[in-house]
């Protein structure tokens, strides 16, 4: 890890999280909003859709992990988050989960935790973190894909926020094509951003339904 990576993740972990009634922010940054609680469900939908071991990158407002143990499909759900004031916040919110070994809660950041893991270890990856250096907002997953496909089991499903509004982009489909998933697919969910929200504007959201 370069040093000014390092410096940028030590930074953030460092930031104040704060909970409003619709939405999280961290550095007066905003992370997440409620209004995305439909788009959370269509998420969760895709990555349990094979029941198994699940594994989610990103806590945000647990809108999405809130489903995926809604599902009676998984045995297992391991959520990766970053944050410390957001994973204090998330014990409090899945204290009976946690406590019946229904949930498992890591905090860390995805590329030092996911190497830790053996190939082929889960049915479903979810992936929803907040890019932390915001001059590269868009396309801050594409890291992720390779180590995606390393993780999943065959046929495995993994899916994302995409922050595409309505189909891939070439480059966004050739990063996948590169990785070399199976089947490459999508649908469309529409959503209804707040007024004041910064980071999404579109009524429609692409959901990636990725298998390897």
């Amino acid at each position: 890890m370069s040093s000014k990576n390092r410096e940028i993740k030590e930074r953030w972990v460092n930031y104040k999280a704060s909970f409003f009634k619709n939405e999280l922010q961290i550095n007066r940054f905003q992370v997440m909003q409620k209004w995305e609680d439909n788009y959370m469900k269509n998420l969760a939908s895709v990555v349990t859709k094979k029941g198994g071991d699940i594994l989610e990158i990103g806590f945000g407002l647990g809108l999405s992990a809130g489903y995926i143990q809604r599902s009676r499909k998984i045995k297992s759900h391991v959520i990766i988050e970053c944050h410390p004031d957001v994973i204090q916040r998330a014990q409090r919110m899945f204290i009976n989960q946690i406590s019946k070994g229904k949930m498992t809660l890591i905090n860390g950041f995805w590329e030092d935790i996911t190497q830790k893991f053996k190939d082929e270890s889960f049915n479903g990856i979810l992936f929803d973190t907040n890019p932390l250096n915001q001059e590269v907002v868009f396309f801050h997953f594409f890291p992720f894909f390779k180590e995606a496909y390393r993780l999943l089991r065959k046929r495995g499903v993994f899916t994302y926020f995409s922050d595409e509004p309505r189909e891939f982009s070439k480059k966004h489909l050739n990063q996948l094509k590169t990785v070399r998933f199976s089947k490459i697919d999508y649908k469309i969910c529409r959503v209804n951003p707040s007024e004041s929200c910064r980071y999404w504007k579109h009524n429609t959201i692409l959901v990636p339904i990725i298998t390897k």
